[in-house]
């Protein structure tokens, strides 16, 4: 499941660097959104008392575009079936308004999850990530979500598509289709729908499950695509095009996750001996210079890796899925030093990571797929030291 590294412009999370008292917390106690913890970080200020989210509300996906403004999307009881509910914060979840939704669609469910992204207030998309099973499902807005239009990438049949990822940075937007038997990544400016192909092809591999994923960073960007190892790669040039880029680990029988916390430094996980043995390990590779070399591999204390983020000049949060006898459980990982160490800092019952990512330096977020519309946003304001459960009310 591709998870975003995510970026200021169009990520989900949040960070800090001031440490609390003591040693890693291996669950937190629930950070309650409430209109006194945003004041309490904020110095003050006054906050709208109430919340339009209701009981039971599942989070799938999250984004910010700033410390404080944040959209969740996620679903409630609807009857007999979920409903999808839409919510936004200006306070850092003091207190949340609903977003319309398109009046056609979308539909998704806690294991076909759709997303949502916003590059600034207004400009924002929700689509649906299950290549080649379907039509692209893509909303845009260009109104603060209220009015949404559907939309349609310029391929010749569009029958035969399906979509891997969105995200957008520095004033544009890009999308991974799937076209064929190949990928291509479409771009436009995040005010309007003036798609244009600006990459690709790109081969799809042999296993039955392709899925690529950007790391963007301002104007700095980066594509792989994994389909049980990697496949291929781009990177996003100055002038706005994709040219063919060569990612890490392409040999190493397994795939990869990418991580951008600068404009330069690219952080690489990556999962290895899968497919080829003799056994599993998860390693940390850093590029300083853009993704054109990186330096030794240092290992991270997992056999997965499902999500990757990375922020400030050292820190690289790791989310795994840890298969036990009679349960499986995710972890997060952190390291704050390069990998020459790592901290577990999360662990608990759960399914995967559906999000994970960094807004700020000290601010970052989370979602952990759970059992039965029970999945659990994640929240950390010391730079990923803590991570806890967020109570929306």
């Amino acid at each position: 499941m591709a998870v975003l590294a995510a970026v200021l412009a169009a990520g989900p999370l949040a960070t800090g660097t001031a440490a609390r008292p003591g040693g890693p917390s291996p669950t937190g106690s629930p950070y309650v959104l409430t209109a006194a913890t945003s004041a309490a970080r904020s110095g003050g200020g006054h906050a709208e008392a109430g919340s339009v989210v209701p009981a039971g509300f599942s989070p799938m996906s999250v984004t910010y575009v700033s410390a404080s403004q944040g959209w969740v999307l996620g679903t409630v009881a609807c009857g007999a079936s979920r409903c999808l509910r839409l919510v936004h914060t200006t306070n850092d979840g003091a207190s949340w308004s609903s977003v319309p939704l398109p009046p056609t669609g979308p539909v998704g469910t806690d294991s076909a999850p759709l997303k949502v992204r916003f590059a600034d207030p207004d400009d924002g998309w929700i689509f649906s990530t299950l290549p080649g099973q379907a039509k692209v499902q893509v909303w845009s807005t260009h109104s603060a979500g209220r009015h949404w239009s559907a939309v349609k990438f310029p391929v010749k049949n569009q029958s035969l598509i399906g979509l891997e990822d969105i995200e957008a940075a520095a004033g544009a937007v890009d999308a991974a289709i799937q076209a064929g038997d190949e990928v291509q990544i479409f771009s436009s400016p995040v005010g309007s729908n003036n798609w244009h192909r600006t990459g690709g092809p790109y081969q799809l591999g042999a296993g039955p499950v392709p899925a690529g994923e950007f790391a963007l960073q301002g104007r700095s960007g980066w594509f792989v695509q994994n389909d049980r190892v990697v496949v291929a790669g781009g990177r996003d040039e100055p002038s706005g095009a994709w040219a063919s880029w060569r990612p890490p680990c392409s040999a190493a029988g397994g795939p990869v996750v990418l991580a951008a916390a600068t404009a330069s430094r690219l952080d690489a996980v990556c999962t290895e001996g899968v497919w080829t043995g003799p056994k599993v390990t998860v390693d940390l590779l850093t590029s300083t210079d853009g993704g054109t070399s990186f330096g030794p591999s240092r290992p991270v204390p997992v056999t997965s890796a499902d999500a990757a983020a990375a922020t400030g000049a050292s820190t690289v949060a790791v989310g795994a899925t840890v298969s036990g006898t009679n349960s499986v459980n995710v972890a997060l990982e952190m390291t704050f030093d390069n990998g020459a160490s790592w901290h577990a800092v999360y662990r608990q019952a759960g399914g995967g990571w559906l999000e994970l990512g960094f807004t700020t330096v000290q601010q970052g977020v989370a979602i952990v797929l759970g059992a039965w519309h029970a999945n659990t946003m994640l929240f950390t304001t010391d730079g990923g030291r803590h991570w806890a459960p967020v109570s929306f009310r």
